[in-house]
C-alpha cells in the first residue's frame, strides 16, 4: 500500500509551486552558471566543476529541507495522517510510501535540469565529459537527499510544521555550516589539560571526515575531481579515509534519522 501513498503524493508534489520554483533554480544554477561562463570568455569543463562544487555543497542541503520538511507532519496538523491510517494503510506504509514520493520528487528536479544542461554543455564546452558530470549529478542527488530524510525524520518526531522548520534549518547550521567547529571546540574542551596526542587527533579527524559535507566533498575532490579535497583527507592516510566510507557517511545520515523519527 506504501506505492498508493507515494503515487498521490507525487502527483501532487510536482504540481506544487515549490518543485517548479526548485526544478528553475537548478536549472538557472547549472545551466545559467554554465551559460556565464561561456559569455565571460573560453569554457572549461574543469573549471565549471570546480567553480560549481563549493556552491553544491551549501545549497543542496536547503533544497532538500524544503522537499522534506512536510513530509509528515502537515498531515498529522490537517488529520490526513488519521484519515490515511484509518484505512488498509500501516504507519510503516505511511513513512515508506511519503519517503519514496519525496526522493523521486528531489532526484527528478535535479536530474532533468542537469540533463538539459548536459545536452548544452555537450555542444559549447570541448572538454565535457559525460561520465564525469553525471557522476557529478549522482553525488549531488544522493547529498540532497541526505537532508531530504533528515527533514523528513524530524517531520516524523516532532508535532507541528514550525518545530520542524526550525529543527531543520538547526540541523543544517549544525551540520553544514558548523560540523568542523563544533568537533573542535568539543576536541578543545576535552583535551584542554593536557598537550593534544596522537589519540585525540585521530578521533577529531575521523569525526570530522564523517560529517556530510566534508564526505560530500571528498568524492567531489577524490573520485570525480571537481572542487578541492578537504583538508582532513589531505593530511590523513587513516584507513576511513576512502570513497566507499564517505559514500556509507552518507547513507548512514539519511537513514538512522529515519529510524529514529519512525
Amino acid at each position: 500500500s506504501w506505492r498508493v501513498i507515494a503515487q498521490k503524493n507525487l502527483t501532487g508534489a510536482t504540481r506544487s509551486r515549490e518543485s517548479l520554483l526548485l526544478a528553475s533554480g537548478f536549472l538557472l544554477g547549472f545551466g545559467g552558471f554554465a551559460a556565464l561562463i561561456v559569455y565571460a570568455g573560453e569554457p572549461d569543463f574543469e573549471g565549471y566543476l570546480n567553480l560549481l562544487a563549493p556552491g553544491i555543497t551549501l545549497l543542496v542541503p536547503l533544497a532538500g529541507i524544503i522537499i522534506g520538511y512536510d513530509t509528515v507532519v502537515t498531515e498529522r496538523e490537517s488529520g490526513a495522517a488519521v484519515l490515511t491510517l484509518s484505512m488498509p494503510h500501516s504507519r510503516k506504509a505511511l513513512v515508506l510510501g511519503n519517503l519514496a514520493s519525496r526522493t523521486a520528487q528531489f532526484s527528478g528536479l535535479v536530474v532533468i535540469p542537469t540533463v538539459l544542461t548536459g545536452l548544452g554543455l555537450a555542444v559549447t564546452y570541448p572538454g565535457f565529459a559525460v561520465v564525469r558530470y553525471f557522476a557529478f549529478v549522482g553525488v549531488t542527488v544522493g547529498y540532497g537527499l541526505v537532508f531530504v530524510w533528515v527533514a523528513a525524520a524530524l517531520s516524523m518526531a516532532l508535532s507541528t510544521a514550525r518545530r520542524v522548520i526550525a529543527a531543520a534549518f538547526g540541523a543544517y547550521v549544525g551540520v553544514v555550516l558548523s560540523w568542523d567547529t563544533l568537533i573542535a571546540l568539543v576536541e578543545g574542551l576535552l583535551f584542554r589539560f593536557r598537550p593534544t596526542g596522537p589519540e585525540p587527533v585521530e578521533w577529531a579527524s575521523f569525526a570530522t571526515f564523517i560529517g556530510p559535507q566534508t564526505a560530500v566533498e571528498y568524492l567531489f575532490g577524490e573520485v570525480i575531481g571537481a572542487g578541492v579535497v578537504p583538508s582532513v583527507a589531505r593530511e590523513m592516510t587513516a584507513w576511513y579515509i576512502s570513497p566507499v566510507i564517505a559514500t556509507l557517511t552518507l547513507v548512514l545520515w539519511a537513514s538512522v534519522p529515519v529510524s529514529i523519527g519512525y
